[in-house]
């Protein structure tokens, strides 16, 4: 899994939101803002993120993912709406 593949499993999932990839092979962090977040807690944020990758975390393919999802108006604060989780 590339990092490009972590992406485009998010964007498949939230079409309008933006999101930020770094890391390799088998960890990865993400930054996904979406107004999809709005009405959620921040763990059921990351619980959808980490869901669409519930496969590779449970055979090793992906050893670690760090998931911070804002809304857009959490992201232009500096802390607002920080909630990061790593698995």
């Amino acid at each position: 899994m590339n990092a490009s593949d972590v992406q485009d499993r998010i964007k498949a999932e939230f079409k309008d939101a933006s999101i930020t990839v770094s890391g390799a092979d088998c960890s990865f962090s993400v930054q996904v803002v979406t107004q999809d977040f709005k009405e959620l807690r921040p763990v059921l944020r990351q619980q959808k993120i980490l869901q669409l990758f519930s496969a590779e975390l449970s055979t090793g393919e992906l050893h670690a993912l760090t998931v911070e999802a804002k809304t857009p108006a959490e992201a232009t604060t500096s802390t607002g709406g920080l909630t990061s989780l790593t698995v």
